[in-house]
C-alpha cells in the first residue's frame, strides 16, 4: 500500500510539475497608449464619438468634426486620398475637409512622431 501511494504521489508530483510547465502564459494587456483616442463625427443634427480603444485600420464613412488622439498616433484618411497624421495627445479639426473613410491607429508611436 505504501509503495502504490509513493507512486500516486510521484506521479501526481510529476503531472503538477508538467501542468505548470505545459501551462500558457497569460497574455500582456500592456499597450503603447494610456488613454483613448475619440472620433467625434456628424450624425444626423448632433455630434457623436467613436471611442477606439486598440490599434488597427478602422473603416468609417463620416463627416468628422474633430478627433483627440489620447495616447495613440496614426492618421485619419479622407474620401480625396489625404492623409492627416496625427501624434500622442493632439486634437485635429476635421469640419473642413472631406469625407473620413478611414482610421489608422499605430500599434507602436508612428514614425512621423518621433
Amino acid at each position: 500500500m505504501k509503495v502504490t501511494a509513493k507512486v500516486l504521489t510521484t506521479i501526481g508530483a510529476i503531472g503538477i510539475a508538467a501542468g505548470i510547465v505545459a501551462a500558457p502564459t497569460a497574455a500582456s494587456a500592456t499597450r503603447s497608449a494610456t488613454s483613448d483616442l475619440k472620433y467625434y463625427y456628424e450624425c444626423g443634427t448632433s455630434i457623436c464619438v467613436k471611442t477606439i480603444t486598440t490599434w488597427g485600420f478602422y473603416s468609417v464613412n463620416s463627416y468628422g468634426d474633430r478627433l483627440y488622439a489620447g495616447g495613440w498616433s496614426g492618421y485619419v484618411k479622407v474620401s480625396t486620398g489625404k492623409k492627416i497624421y496625427f501624434c500622442d495627445w493632439e486634437t485635429i479639426q476635421l469640419q473642413l475637409e472631406p469625407k473620413v473613410t478611414e482610421i489608422f491607429v499605430s500599434r507602436l508611436k508612428a514614425s512621423w512622431c518621433q
